[in-house]
């Protein structure tokens, strides 16, 4: 068998699609390139995410095809999709099936709501999807009432209650052939959006039955005309035309790509969608590959598809024969904006609410015991430093009990001992300073300890530890070049950490926690320390003096301009006010 290596170096500079193999030779990615060398090589250089590690580890054999253009290869990566139907590429597609509405081509038509566009959907006219299944219906259920459509599936040898309420022509005891065509021509416009051709005819009814004191019909058609007017109510953003139009918002972090996808129809957004998607190689090709997939049928693409400049591909707008535009002012760009604010806000919050989760869960703190091979570490303290080139030296703790934050336990540090910038020392003594305490006070210790840091902040704490005999279990977060959690530092092993799991959610709450803690704290001495320097040198000003200057004015400014009144309020008389502003002011 040729090794992948020796394969990896026959790829030609063509573009084409390539089909990555498992040890089983069953194709579980398809993916397309500019560049064949240069795309298939990035898989098997350097670092990636979990999904695409974890596409990687799979991989054993590849195959491609050479196409003469990159317009061939977005045709062919979606044949070629659809005829392997790799499970990775299928992370692409939600598996939910929102439901849309078919008005039936049949001599005697059917309005009804049906889950998936196939073949036997092409017997009519398709709308929506509408992601609230219980509003398809009670659209379906308005028009049906008001359009002798035919209700039944088949048609039965007698006529049935809605043929008596005037629903239906009864083609069950009729002959007659029906012209349905002015009536499908009414429900086409309201589906699209507009709404006024039927409100207009149900309120003459309902005038009408007013008028002929069938008050019980009147109230009917009242009723029929408030709920069209809610089920049709839509957003306050509307566009002064009648372009059919879907807007994808699209939000992305190292793992997931988030989609939100506004449809727009008469000028009105009147349906929304959202899913979200493992980011597998780049952005731009999974939503590439997402917009070939989403629009499987003619019957669902619209006129114009509004995008982010950097996915507005004119390839794939050839091949879906979908005008793709980008705006950059007005209120197109508006509603551009709001769409990848959903997008955003649809990721982050699934982010926090499972990250919350994670965080209720006891299980998660157990779960860290057994990768570190301790007893579960139902209480932990954790630790990080903050200054500025050695200046304002500060560190904090947090702690961590059950699982969930103890904000009641948290402790602030001013280092005292350390010149410098010196981090290992700092923490030597904030480690001494807390577990000497502890340990004369007989107080109960924490079951592990957390680093904000690698091997260097890990080994100060151990060294302090060993020299007050405290056998405490210390572990350090090793950060990447983004400052975010990488890996588990303990006991002299690095154990990397899945970022989908609960055990790394779990630390990268300790270490923004401790890490907020610790800057808040910096800035406040900050504060503290270059409000006070600047008050140096006044006569008969103390410290007890500055911090109730500190704590009433706030900033230097409002001391400069503050009326002699403002002083005597926190008790400086007028001759030492005066000396404080001109200190100022010549300063």
């Amino acid at each position: 068998m040729i090794d992948i290596k020796d394969k990896l170096k026959l790829l030609p500079d063509s573009p084409g699609c390539y089909l990555m193999k498992n040890k089983d030779n069953k194709v579980i990615y398809v993916g397309k390139a500019k560049i064949l060398k240069n795309r298939v090589r990035s898989y098997f250089i350097g670092a990636h995410n979990l999904k695409t590690t974890k596409l990687v580890s799979e991989i054993v054999d590849f195959d491609y095809i050479i196409t003469s253009s990159e317009l061939e290869s977005l045709v062919l990566e979606i044949n070629l999709i659809k005829q392997y139907d790799p499970k990775y590429n299928i992370m692409l597609t939600d598996d939910k099936t929102y439901p849309y509405i078919l008005l039936t081509n049949e001599a005697h038509p059917r309005l009804y709501v049906v889950r998936n566009v196939n073949s036997k959907t092409k017997i009519g006219k398709i709308f929506g999807p509408y992601p609230n299944v219980n509003s398809a219906r009670k659209t379906v259920e308005m028009i049906n009432r008001v359009y002798p459509f035919r209700k039944c599936r088949i048609i039965p040898k007698k006529e049935c209650l809605y043929y008596h309420m005037h629903q239906c022509l009864g083609p069950c005891i009729n002959d007659e052939k029906y012209d349905y065509s002015d009536y499908k021509r009414e429900v086409i416009r309201f589906l699209n959006g507009d709404t006024k051709v039927i409100l207009n005819g149900l309120e003459s009814k309902m005038e009408e039955a007013s008028v002929n004191l069938d008050f019980e019909k009147a109230i009917e058609f009242r009723d029929l005309i408030e709920d069209i007017k809610i089920t049709t109510l839509k957003q306050k953003i509307s566009i002064g035309d009648l372009t059919s139009r879907d807007i994808f918002g699209i939000y992305f972090d190292e793992e997931n790509v988030s989609i939100c996808v506004l449809y727009m129809r008469n000028g009105n957004i009147v349906q929304n969608y959202y899913t979200t998607i493992p980011l597998i190689g780049t952005v731009e090709d999974l939503i590439s590959t997402f917009l070939l997939q989403y629009y499987k049928t003619e019957e669902l693409k619209p006129s114009e598809i509004m995008i982010n400049e950097e996915f507005n591909n004119i390839e794939i707008s050839n091949i879906l024969n979908v005008s793709f535009v980008t705006p950059q002012k007005g209120k197109k760009k508006e509603i551009l904006d709001m769409a990848n604010l959903n997008a955003k806000e649809s990721l982050e919050n699934k982010n926090i609410l499972h990250q919350n989760k994670v965080l209720k869960k006891i299980e998660t703190i157990e779960k860290l015991g057994e990768l570190l091979n301790i007893n579960a570490p139902y209480y932990l303290e954790a630790f990080d430093n903050s200054n500025i080139f050695g200046e304002y030296p500060v560190s904090a703790m947090v702690v961590y009990k059950n699982g969930k934050p103890s904000p009641k336990d948290y402790r602030k540090y001013h280092v005292k001992t350390v010149v410098g910038s010196n981090d290992y020392e700092t923490m030597k003594e904030v480690i001494y300073r807390r577990y000497l305490r502890l340990k004369m006070e007989d107080a109960v210790l924490p079951d592990l300890i957390v680093m904000d840091g690698g091997e260097i902040q890990v080994n100060a704490c151990k060294e302090v530890l060993a020299s007050i005999n405290a056998n405490i279990n210390v572990m350090g977060i090793k950060k990447d070049n983004n400052h975010k959690a990488r890996a588990i530092v303990f006991n002299d092993m690095e154990y990397e950490i899945d970022k989908s799991s609960d055990i790394y959610l779990l630390l990268a709450n300790i270490s923004q926690t401790v890490h907020d803690f610790a800057i808040s704290f910096f800035r406040s001495t900050k504060a503290k320390g270059m409000f006070s320097s600047r008050l140096d040198g006044v006569k008969n000003l103390g410290p007890k003096r500055k911090e109730k200057l500190l704590k009433h004015f706030i900033t230097i400014d409002n001391i400069k301009n503050a009326s002699l009144e403002e002083f005597r309020e926190i008790g400086i008389n007028d001759e030492l006010a005066e000396s404080i502003i001109s200190h100022l002011n010549d300063n």
